[in-house]
């Protein structure tokens, strides 16, 4: 019976996902303390009925695993998390947010091919190439 109690009593909410699984799922109550755990963010801020946002999904994906654990990413859906789109004043989707030590340093908005936004990805946090770590500075 206590047993029963104590779990009653735990915390409910999305289970933490390691961010090297793929892009974590944000919501408001989520997203702060996402990115205060992780130097390097990018955040797809997307909707469901959003060609563009269907066509950059799996892109994100592949960059989500292949920058990790230098990169982290994270999805807002707009629909569902529109306080966040708004904090960020984001007017057109898919925008991609890209924050370094929780604040945002730049932003990209369209569907952009994987090649350009690893172009994006490496010039933003200074990265020499997928996955690598930081260009050291003389």
């Amino acid at each position: 019976m206590a047993e029963l109690r104590a779990r009653a009593e735990e915390p409910r909410g999305p289970p933490s996902v390691p961010a090297s699984t793929g892009p974590v799922p944000l919501t408001r109550s989520s997203f702060t303390k996402f990115l205060s755990e992780h130097q390097r963010v990018v955040v797809d801020v997307w909707a469901a009925w959003c060609g563009p946002c269907r066509q950059l999904s799996p892109i994100v994906d592949e960059l989500s695993r292949e920058y990790a654990p230098d990169v982290s990413f994270a999805k807002v859906n707009a629909d569902e998390e529109g306080a966040i789109a708004g904090q960020f004043g984001v007017e057109g989707i898919p925008t991609l947010l890209f924050f370094e030590r929780g604040r945002l340093v730049d932003r990209v908005v369209g569907a952009l091919p994987k090649a350009m936004l690893k172009q994006q990805v490496d010039r933003i946090f200074r990265l020499k190439g997928t996955g690598a770590a930081p260009e050291e500075v003389a």
